[in-house]
């Protein structure tokens, strides 16, 4: 039953950063919109200095100067870092309650892989993978490998971790999908 109290300590540590994570999705989101109004002029720039990389980087700078746009969403990326050592404390308790084994529902041992518990957090990254990606801002193969390569990545991983690992990470990917569906219904809802 310990593991148990890690998954809802791995919840529980979610929940209580999903202000900031709203925060920094709304950001990000800003961001994303800025950079959009300003994909025609990039577009132009790069098609009049077609031979001239540095030209384009300095006219594409003095365009992001002028609107006051930066390239990259710092605070975004900040701020996901500053989360890093919460999510790899906790983490690292459940493994440590994860190693003395024991059965969880459908899996007989938790210390080792399940191929069920696999196929289920896959499931859930994919999910959580297309509905938080934007629909706008993405072409549809860099939607697809945006889509398969946390799929691929989960299943590999997965299968060479003991599920109690696993069950931590499905718990994970679902609060992540859980808030990536209520940053976007907030968008939606503030866009209109």
């Amino acid at each position: 039953m310990a593991i148990l109290g890690a998954v809802a300590a791995s919840l529980t540590v979610r929940l209580l950063l999903f202000p900031l994570t709203l925060r920094l999705a709304r950001s990000t989101q800003a961001h994303q919109q800025a950079l959009q109004k300003l994909q025609p002029e990039l577009t132009r720039i790069r098609e009049r200095f077609q031979k001239q990389p540095e030209r384009i980087a300095a006219e594409s700078q003095k365009l992001f100067e002028k609107h006051n746009v930066s390239p990259l969403p710092i605070g975004g990326c900040l701020g996901a870092v500053a989360q890093m050592p919460i999510f790899l404390a906790v983490y690292s308790a459940v493994r440590g309650v994860v190693a003395a084994g024991g059965k969880f529902l459908w899996i007989k041992n938790i210390a080792k892989p399940d191929v069920w518990l696999t196929v289920i957090v896959a499931g859930i990254t994919a999910l959580s993978v297309a509905i938080s990606t934007n629909p706008a801002t993405s072409s549809s193969e860099g939607k697809q490998l945006l889509l398969v390569l946390p799929v691929i990545m989960t299943v590999i991983v997965l299968s060479k971790v003991s599920a109690g690992l696993g069950l931590y990470w499905g718990v994970s990917a679902s609060v992540s999908l859980a808030q990536s569906y209520l940053v976007r219904q907030t968008a939606q809802r503030e866009s209109r």
